[in-house]
């Protein structure tokens, strides 16, 4: 087997598709630095099965695709080929030449050939195993292995020699086996925790579970009566739907036409109308001239009367302004006699009141005087009263104290006698009292300190449990919420799949006519117009009310395919339903001057060209919406339609429709069970949200269980040192509990001793008080006595004179009432004189001012008579002349009004035909609206029916099929299910998921029991497994690096043309763990270490190390990329012959820029950048290079 040939496309600088032909022997890579070359090596690793995309020198696995230059744009895949000779059948297929190819797109994809069909990564893997090629092989050499085996890490170069002493795949599998032994003993130990759990929740749960079981039985029975009833009357109601949507068909055909024929009235009554306004505009200007012309004589004729009339009423005037001036001098000779008697009152009225105030003056002074002797008796009598009463309360007070005084004496003494007795065994007890409190305080400040330490252990062993289980409850809500979500999707998905199915939400006829055609292969029938066009969400009530029950229709190629369909129909007996037939359909869009609607605010545009279809159906979409018109809402809809002349039909966002002609249909509508054109959308985004759901879902509960346990975990510290708190706390309590039992005895002791001091003091002080206050006592009890009686006769004294003072207040004020009141009757009357006097003044003043304005108007009188007498003259000349004009203009008004009559006798026979039409066509609207409600009405029944089957049993119309029984008697089923009810309420509350609860939770028991015994099965295999594995890497890696020792002494002795050198393990007796040493002796050296030698003998020494591990795996070919860069031209001489020598048994390519290594290949290949960013492969003459 060799390598034959490299095709590169789009790999890295490789932009153009690149082929590179390898001879036996020695090929050779060359080109300056950044060229490229490295790039073939990289491509070779790749197309072999490298995932790493560090290894090719790249961040991701998209960096090898030719990201394009400032010339050529990015690729979007790159491909790598290789083609091996296959003769001898080393690889295992039959064909003499085998290619392998892989293949990577940006978006990540990746794609594996072999000889052009496709297959697996593992396939490729397959193929190349144990033939020394492959990324584990070494096949591939680079600067790198250089770098490994100088390193200073003994780990670096250790695993260089592990890799070629081939026990790297065992150490893997060890690694492997120990995780999977973790893994096992972790498991393990978590099944152990869950079967202690779950058996504590078996008994429980089967005795739920057989309440569950009579729970489900009567259920069962319950559900099949249910989904029978729901059946039958199902069946009735989609028999009355039928009726209806072939009721509602008709109507709308009737109200087409109708439509059809108001457009055409409403053009013709509208030309008609532009005519008659032409006209009325011609007469509302003839009128106008001629009523300003009527109106001019009507000036000149009111002028006319308006000075003839003035002149009149001036005349009037100056007559009734002479009589006022006699009649004013009249009346002012009476107010100059009345204002001098006036006078004369009022000063006689002054006299009269001057007396009576000097008289009211006098009587208040006495009537003052004896108010306040009155007040004067009254205060001494009630300070004399008061006076006896306090007199007469001492004398009781002294009696009462006395008494009290002696009762207390004689008590204090007793107490004295017995607090002296006392106070001496007190004194004793406190001391006893002291010496105990320092003990227990001692003992509780002990218990305390224990006790701050238990705290805040469980303080923070509490902050890790409540973080542990918020993050648990946190993501078991989240894994809940998105359980849930996908069940509801699911079953949403499951509903709308069997609907979609079943052609749910189509009427009978529909339904059977599309099977027809799917039985038949009836290639011209195209499908139901709901599923052959894309309604964006936002129009589907709109489009929905636009089209009605025309959603259902079916579309076909031509008439004859449509008559098939009604014909079995027909025959069948199955319904009706309407058929497009694409040959006979044509479309229909608005006019241009309609269009113009289209510019007003709301409107959204022309309902066909909303939404999407294929193009053979467009003429269909346009004949049923293209004179249809979507706004927004009824606002902006009335505008549009008035714009629009009412000649097409306009529905909202919120299905409103407003009718051409002018008739409107609106209100509350029922929603449907699945919305035709909404439900294909719905399927689609259930499906996406399904799919990532559950992935993100399992991703989730695995995340879920590991915080269960390490909740379980923190809790179950938590517990430990509450427990720990718990012990310490009744500890402290106990001490405190002594402490303050204690101190309260010593407290109460203390305060004892206190009070015993306190109350002999007092006592002492309390007798020498009481002997005083006896003494002084005595001595007011007999003055007091000597008192009372002089007071008591004052007393009668001075009532007597408090009764004779009130007698004389009583007299003056009566007196000075009287005095009062006369003085107010003549105040009185003096203002009514003097406001008399006051408006016969005002009277004379006016009448003065009046004869003086009547002087005045005499006069301006005179002036006026002498113009209007002019004006007159001029005016009568004026309304002659106007009058003549006024007569040649109603002749001309008139002929025009003669020919507005006759254009208003043809608009009132075309709106008496429109009338008529819209008679008929509210009377078709209101059918048609009664059906639609009666349509409506039904459905919403059957969808509240059809939610309630859904809602109790998650079943469709299609999913009770299998449920139906035949025959049925519905009322007894009625009967039987309100029986069942009532006993399913008398179970109470059942845990319906206890039966399956019950059922799951034993399997699981037992399938715990069982993974607990297989993983202390697979435990012990493990053991034995990695026992195993240590023992076969042991010894492979000891023969094949003993194998490894004589090729480097082999190859180094032939690199360096003489001395020595050895591999050498620093622990024998520990070969899989020690360190590796590698001594050399150059000729004419000593033997030393590596890290010892020259950089140019390291490098060969490193070289030689690589072509002995190359003997130890041999592989067909070999690419070199530079490793020979570091060593001087004296021993590139020695590396190349060497390699020269070796290429006799295998095949190599060498990427170089070195002259010794180019000399010995037998072919070359140059890599240049003629353009920046891209490489191609130039020719190279060896001969050239030779001379």
């Amino acid at each position: 087997m060799k390598l034959k040939k490299l095709e590169l496309y789009g790999f890295k600088s490789f932009a153009q598709r690149t082929e590179i032909v390898f001879d036996e022997g020695i090929t050779g890579i060359v080109g300056p630095n950044g060229s490229g070359k490295s790039n073939i090596g990289d491509a070779v690793r790749w197309v072999l099965g490298e995932q790493s995309a560090k290894t090719l020198r790249g961040a991701s696995m998209s960096d090898v695709i030719f990201n394009g230059t400032q010339k050529r744009k990015p690729l979007s895949y790159c491909e790598v080929s290789l083609v091996f000779d296959n003769d001898d059948h080393a690889l295992a297929m039959e064909a003499a030449e085998v290619m392998v190819t892989r293949r990577v797109y940006r978006n990540g994809e990746s794609e594996y050939y072999l000889n052009r069909t496709a297959c697996r990564l593992k396939d490729v893997v397959d193929l190349f195993r144990d033939t020394g090629i492959g990324k584990e092989g070494y096949s591939i050499i680079g600067q790198g292995r250089i770098d490994e085996i100088l390193s200073r890490k003994s780990e670096d170069r250790r695993q260089v020699f592990e890799e070629a002493a081939g026990i790297v795949k065992f150490k893997a599998r060890k690694e492997e086996a120990d995780k999977k032994l973790q893994r096992t003993l972790e498991n393990l130990e978590r099944v152990d925790d869950i079967l202690d759990e779950l058996t504590k929740r078996l008994k429980p749960l089967e005795e739920q579970s057989r309440n569950a079981r009579v729970y489900l039985e009567l259920s069962t029975e319950l559900k099949d009566l249910d989904l029978n009833l729901f059946l039958i009357r199902s069946d009735r109601a989609r028999a009355r739907l039928s009726e209806l949507e072939s009721e509602l068909l008709t109507v709308q055909t009737i109200l087409a036409d109708t439509e059809s024929n108001l457009t055409d009235k409403t053009t013709r009554r509208d030309e008609t109308q532009n005519r008659i306004d032409q006209l009325e505009e011609a007469i509302t200007k003839a009128r106008t001239e001629l009523m300003e012309c009527a109106e001019h004589v009507h000036e000149s004729q009111k002028k006319l009367s308006a000075l003839q009339s003035r002149r009149e009423t001036r005349s009037e005037n100056r007559q009734r302004i002479v009589r006022e001036q006699e009649e004013a001098q009249e009346r002012l000779a009476e107010i100059e006699k009345d204002h001098a008697r006036i006078q004369a009152d009022v000063e006689k009225q002054h006299s009269l009141i001057a007396d009576a105030e000097q008289i009211l003056r006098a009587t208040q002074e006495a009537a003052e005087k004896a108010q306040a002797k009155e007040k004067k008796a009254d205060a001494a009598l009630e300070a004399q009263k008061a006076a006896v009463i306090d007199q007469m309360n001492r004398l009781s007070d002294v009696r009462n104290d006395k008494t009290r005084l002696n009762t207390m004496q004689a008590q204090m003494e007793t107490r004295l006698t017995e607090i002296e007795e006392s106070s001496g065994a007190l004194q004793e007890q406190e001391a006893a009292l002291r010496e105990a409190l320092i003990a227990v305080e001692k003992q509780l400040k002990t218990e305390n300190q224990h006790q701050q330490q238990c705290q805040e252990k469980l303080a923070q062993a509490r902050q890790a449990s409540d973080e542990a289980d918020a993050a648990y409850a946190n993501l078991r809500a989240d894994v809940e919420k998105q359980s849930a979500d996908m069940q509801a999707a699911a079953s949403r998905h499951n509903v709308l799949t069997e609907m979609t199915r079943d052609m749910e939400g189509y009427n009978m006829a529909v339904r059977r006519a599309m099977t027809y055609a799917k039985q038949r292969g009836l290639t011209g029938v195209k499908g139901v117009l709901a599923q052959l066009m894309t309604v964006p969400q936002a129009y589907e009530t709109a489009i929905d009310m636009a089209l009605g029950a025309a959603q259902q229709n079916i579309v076909t190629d031509t008439e004859e395919t449509a008559k098939e369909l009604i014909n079995y129909l027909r025959q069948n007996r199955l319904g009706r339903a309407t058929f497009l037939p694409m040959s006979a359909i044509r479309g229909k869009t608005l006019y241009g001057n309609e269009r113009n609607a289209l510019k007003l605010p709301g409107c959204l545009g022309v309902a066909s060209e909303l939404v999407q279809c294929a193009p053979e159906y467009r003429g269909i979409v346009e004949n049923l919406l293209g004179r249809t018109v979507i706004a927004d809402n009824l606002d902006h809809g009335i505008p549009i339609m008035r714009a629009g002349n009412h000649a097409f039909r306009l529905v909202t966002l919120e299905g409103d429709v407003m009718h051409s002609g002018g008739s409107m249909t609106g209100g509350s509508a029922q929603s449907k069970v699945s919305n035709l054109l909404s439900r294909e959308r719905e399927l689609k985004e259930l499906t996406a949200k399904l799919q990532t759901g559950r992935a993100e879902l399992d991703k989730c509960r695995q995340e879920l269980t590991q915080r269960q346990q390490t909740a379980q975990e923190k809790r179950q510290k938590v517990s430990d040192a509450v427990n720990a708190l718990h012990q310490q706390e009744i500890a402290v309590a106990r001490e405190q509990a002594r402490r303050e039992s204690v101190s309260a005895d010593l407290n109460i002791h203390l305060q004892r001793m206190q009070e015993t001091e306190q109350a002999r003091v007092q006592l002492h002080q309390s007798l020498e008080d009481i002997r005083q206050q006896l003494e002084t006592i005595e001595h007011q009890r007999t003055g007091a006595q000597g008192d009372q009686s002089a007071m008591e006769q004052k007393t009668i004294e001075m009532q007597n004179a408090l009764v004779k003072a009130r007698a004389e207040a009583s007299a003056e004020n009566d007196r000075l009432m009287v005095r009062t009141l006369q003085l107010s009757d003549l105040r009185h009357g003096l203002s009514d004189l003097e406001r008399d006097e006051a408006h016969a003044q005002q009277d004379q003043a006016q009448i003065l001012r009046e004869q003086e304005r009547r002087e005045q108007l005499l006069h301006e009188m005179d002036e006026l008579d002498a113009i209007d007498e002019n004006d007159m003259k001029r005016e009568e000349a004026e309304s002659a002349r106007r009058q003549k004009e006024q007569l040649r203009q109603e002749s001309a008004a008139q002929a025009i009004e003669q020919r507005r009559s006759q254009a208003q006798s043809d608009l009132r026979d075309i709106l008496s035909d429109m009338e008529n039409l819209h008679e008929a066509y509210n009377r078709d609207s209101e059918k048609l609206h009664k059906t639609e409600l009666a349509k409506a009405r039904i459905e919403g029944d059957q969808k509240n029916l059809q939610n309630r089957i859904w809602d109790t049993y998650k079943l469709t119309y299609a999913g009770a099929e299998e449920f139906r029984r035949t025959p049925f008697d519905e009322k007894e089923s009625d009967r039987r299910a309100a029986e069942l009810q009532g006993q399913i309420r008398a179970l109470g509350t059942v845990n319906v998921g206890a039966v399956e609860e019950y059922a799951e939770t034993k399997a699981r028991v037992d399938d715990l029991t069982a993974q607990q015994q297989d993983l202390k099965r697979a435990e012990m295999d493990l053991r034995e497994l990695i026992e195993r594995l240590l023992i076969q890497m042991r010894s492979t890696f000891v023969e094949n690096f003993s194998k490894m020792q004589g090729y480097f002494a082999e190859t180094f002795t032939r690199l360096f043309g003489g001395g020595h050198a050895e591999l050498k393990l620093m622990d024998p007796d520990d070969p899989l763990n020690c360190g590796i040493e590698v001594n050399a002796q150059p000729p004419g050296k000593k033997l030393q270490l590596l890290s010892l030698l020259s950089g140019g003998e390291r490098a060969l020494t490193a070289i030689a190390i690589l072509f002995a591990m190359l003997k130890l795996k041999p592989t067909p070919f070999c690419i070199l990329d530079e490793i020979e860069a570091a060593l001087d031209d004296a021993n590139i001489g020695y590396y190349a012959d060497y390699l020269k020598e070796y290429s006799k048994g295998t095949q190599f390519i060498v990427v170089t820029h070195r002259k010794g290594t180019m000399e010995r290949c037998n072919s070359l290949f140059g890599v240049a950048m003629e353009e920046q960013g891209v490489s191609r492969m130039v020719s190279v003459s060896l001969q050239d290079y030779q001379e």
